[in-house]
């Protein structure tokens, strides 16, 4: 349907074209084996070259696509915001370079500046530094790539595209009394009464001997409540406990396991591998083989980072080598936005070994626990996250929205974020 001439056949450069003209906009993509088969052929065209070719859309190529490992050639960009241009040329852009800079993810192999947990720091990143993460770049450019084609070569089919909005929670704790060490949970207890909580060490104990229900557990009633208006939901499940950042309750315990069993006939259970695990293949396969017999799931494929911590290409390529099909981890801890410039999955490219994998990213737009470290309340957290959600619309893209279990519980301070969750789950619906 659509021949394209890589004037400069690269891996890297078929992967992006295939991406964006056909995962992308849906388009049957091949490539022609010479210049001369290109000419000839009546069939819609593209030129990746650096000169344009007669009878054929051209796309400039600045020759950022021909080397090998991880770009060493810096970033030339004009523009800001929504007028941002990547590797500008004397005829526009180059276009397949700027998605495939973006999408495999290239600024992530800084190893600085980072963060007290060891993550690149957002500043680093060209979107975040050129004022144009809160927008999905990556899917305008292709949009507005297809215009052109479709103006210049009218046979071309419709584009497909159908925007949704899937539903994910970080299941840290699970529950947050019961299923708890004796020795957590005395020294929780101290720290209640010395605080002069002494509801909250009464509630712990009655818990622990149950009397009452683990204030926790209600997370799971409103997301089944939500569920009903997304098009996939997903729960992340940490099993890693009594650590510095890592707080799940025990997954072995009753309660835990039946919480999954809960969980199971409306979310799709996901793997939120530990604080650790992204330098630790190993801690990995034990935390997703814990999970699977927890659930009685013969294959965990999803995951999701717990604090959002990966090295490149470390992580991905264990969780890829793992047969993990799908990780979930492309987006901001501190603020929302677009990480990677795009609302469309999108395979993870190894620019080490220079080649795409079988592993899918779904890069994540908004995230409830951003807006309570901007001291936001949840009221204008919901109104943040749908104007995120009019600009994945806009494109026809996959919002995915990152909730927490203690949030969307109800418990205490959390009070207000189920109706936030139930609020955008509504407007994202639609």
């Amino acid at each position: 349907m659509l021949l394209v001439w890589l004037e400069q056949d690269r891996p890297r450069a078929r992967f992006i074209a295939r991406h964006v003209m056909g995962r992308m906009l849906g388009w049957e993509v091949s490539f022609a084996a010479s210049l001369e088969e290109f000419r000839s052929s009546p069939r819609p065209k593209v030129a990746y070259t650096r000169s344009p070719v007669e009878e054929a859309h051209h796309i400039p190529n600045s020759g950022y696509l021909s080397g090998m490992g991880v770009p060493a050639q810096s970033v030339t960009a004009t523009g800001i915001g929504k007028s941002l241009l990547l590797f500008p040329t004397k005829d526009g852009h180059d276009l397949l370079a700027a998605c495939f800079h973006l999408l495999a993810l290239v600024d992530e192999h800084r190893t600085h500046p980072t963060d007290a947990h060891g993550r690149l720091k957002a500043e680093a990143l060209t979107l975040v530094e050129r004022k144009a993460c809160d927008l999905p770049l990556v899917d305008h450019w292709a949009l507005q790539l297809a215009a052109d084609l479709q103006k210049r070569y009218p046979q071309l089919p419709l584009i497909q595209r159908v925007y949704r909005h899937h539903l994910t929670v970080d299941v840290d704790n699970g529950l947050k009394y019961a299923a708890r060490s004796f020795t957590r949970a005395i020294g929780a207890t101290a720290k209640e009464l010395l605080g002069g909580r002494s509801g909250s060490a009464g509630q712990r104990w009655r818990v622990r001997a149950g009397m009452d229900a683990d204030p926790y557990e209600r997370y799971v009633e409103h997301l089944q409540e939500a569920s009903t208006l997304s098009a996939r939901t997903i729960a992340f499940i940490l099993t890693q406990g009594e650590g510095r950042f890592d707080h799940a309750a025990r997954i072995d315990h009753p309660l835990f396991r039946k919480m999954l069993g809960r969980l199971s006939p409306y979310a799709e259970l996901g793997l939120h591998p530990s604080f650790e695990s992204s330098r630790n293949k190993e801690l990995t396969l034990q935390e997703r083989d814990r999970l699977q017999k927890a659930a009685g799931i013969e294959r965990i494929a999803l995951s999701r980072q717990h604090f959002l911590r990966w090295s490149m290409p470390g992580t991905f390529r264990a969780l890829a080598d793992a047969g993990f099909t799908e990780d979930h981890s492309i987006g901001f801890s501190d603020r929302i936005g677009f990480r990677a410039g795009t609302c469309t999955p999108f395979p993870w490219y190894d620019l080490i070994a220079d080649e795409a994998t079988s592993l899918m990213m779904y890069p994540f737009a908004v995230m409830d626990s951003v807006f309570e470290q901007r001291g936001d309340d949840p009221a204008m957290a919901v109104q943040e996250m749908k104007r995120l959600c009019d600009a994945v619309r806009e494109v026809k893209g996959t919002l995915v929205s990152v909730w927490h279990d203690r949030y969307i519980s109800g418990h205490e301070a959390f009070a207000p974020w189920p109706a936030a969750l139930m609020d955008l789950a509504r407007y994202a619906s639609t």
